[in-house]
């Protein structure tokens, strides 16, 4: 599944699940300190696979806000279960 063999998917998916509202793109790059443009390929194959979803904000200037899908939250979970038990966080792992 293409939408997860980019490490900034893993991430972003990682942080959706850790937030209780929608985010816009240069609010996920931000949390991930990572350029948005670097971030711009990880949604969109995320949108691709059903894992997240962009709701459009009306006004100016315009910004998606993206959020998390119930597939995507369920991946999500399990990665971060997943996570713990590979001990990832704090080694230079995904998050």
């Amino acid at each position: 599944m293409e939408s997860l063999s980019h490490t900034f998917s893993l991430k972003a998916l990682l942080i959706l699940l850790g937030k209780t509202r929608r985010m816009t793109l240069d609010e996920v790059a931000a949390e991930m300190g990572e350029p948005r443009g670097s971030v711009v390929h990880a949604i969109d194959a995320l949108k691709d696979g059903g894992l997240v979803e962009a709701y459009e904000r009306r006004g100016a200037p315009y910004e998606e806000e993206i959020y998390l899908t119930p597939q995507g939250r369920f991946v999500a979970e399990k990665l971060k279960e997943i996570e713990s038990v590979i001990g990832w966080a704090g080694r230079g792992g995904v998050t």
